[in-house]
């Protein structure tokens, strides 16, 4: 089964164009979003567009991550998660959840899960949607193969880090995917999805890079009179 993964989108429209453009070209049995559509980026109506169109065409499965779970839940009136961010990210939230304004994620549904022949995937990690945990070193990559062993699965693909990642033990491997929106890698700044090739017998993981010119979408950002400077320099610096 080939399966094409596409994660942190982050309101980034024209990586996330170009990442579906690409995923078609090659071909898939299954798409997988996984997570994450919007902040960070100033083109939130055209990714969810992006998103529904890939649904409703390609049969995606949108796999729901804390920043989707975070608008779901100020609609519903819930700001527990938002009010622990720092300021310049909770500027770039609420200038979206205007830009949106309060008609997703609603009407949008998303899986906290998904998972097919020994793969299990999530937004975040093993560990139960809801619990947002960075993958980040060896410690939580060890944690996590434990975890995903002990669901009886063999491999584990999360995002939510930003950057590219892979960690093999007992028989199990956790791949962490980089990210269409705010790459963070200190070596790998082009937006990424993947491509995997799942078997009874083994998962082969290829990360896709994206054509993408930084400068235009930083512009972009810049000229966005409507949020602060402290927040545009902010959602600007990985982009570069």
């Amino acid at each position: 089964m080939r399966i094409a993964v596409i994660s942190d989108i982050h309101a980034a429209a024209e990586p996330f164009e170009l990442a579906l453009r690409d995923a078609r070209e090659k071909g898939f049995d299954q798409l997988i979003l996984l997570g994450d559509v919007l902040t960070y980026g100033i083109e939130p109506e055209r990714c969810l567009e992006l998103t529904q169109e890939a649904i409703e065409g390609d049969g995606a499965i949108l796999v729901g991550g804390n920043h989707d779970q975070l608008y779901r839940d100020l609609i519903n009136g819930r700001s527990h998660y938002l009010d622990a961010l720092p300021d310049w990210l909770r500027e770039s939230v609420y200038w979206t959840l205007y830009r949106i304004d309060g008609c997703w994620p609603v009407d949008l549904t998303w899986s906290e899960c998904w998972s097919h022949n020994g793969a299990y995937f999530a937004h975040a990690n093993p560990f139960g949607y809801g619990d947002w945990t960075y993958l980040r070193g060896d410690e939580e990559l060890a944690r996590a193969s434990k975890a995903v062993a002990a669901m009886g699965f063999r491999w584990g693909i999360f995002g939510h880090v930003h950057r590219p990642a892979c960690y093999e033990h007992n028989g199990v491997t956790v791949h962490v995917i980089g990210s269409i929106g705010q790459p963070r890698s200190a070596h790998i700044s082009t937006p990424q999805w993947a491509l995997l090739e799942l078997d009874d017998d083994a998962l082969t993981l290829e990360m896709q890079p994206v054509a993408f010119d930084p400068s235009t979408h930083s512009d972009a950002i810049q000229a966005t009179a409507s949020l602060s400077q402290a927040t545009r320099d902010s959602l600007c610096r990985y982009f570069r």
